[in-house]
């Protein structure tokens, strides 16, 4: 998978889609490494309580 299909995966991760909706919108690049990259995205902003690790100031 080329670098810009990597950050174009993980832009659509961060747009809220779940696993299955970015798989349907990329059939043709590889399940594994989109699934990866799903991972890491979900993952890299929760912290050890399963708590999302952003705050955000109503104020």
């Amino acid at each position: 998978m080329q670098e810009q299909d990597k950050r174009t995966v993980e832009s659509m991760c961060r747009c809220g889609l779940d696993f299955k909706g970015v798989i349907n919108v990329f059939p043709s690049l590889p399940r594994e490494e989109i699934a990866a990259i799903y991972k890491f995205v979900i993952n890299r902003d929760v912290d050890v309580n399963g708590e999302s690790g952003i705050n955000i100031n109503c104020s």
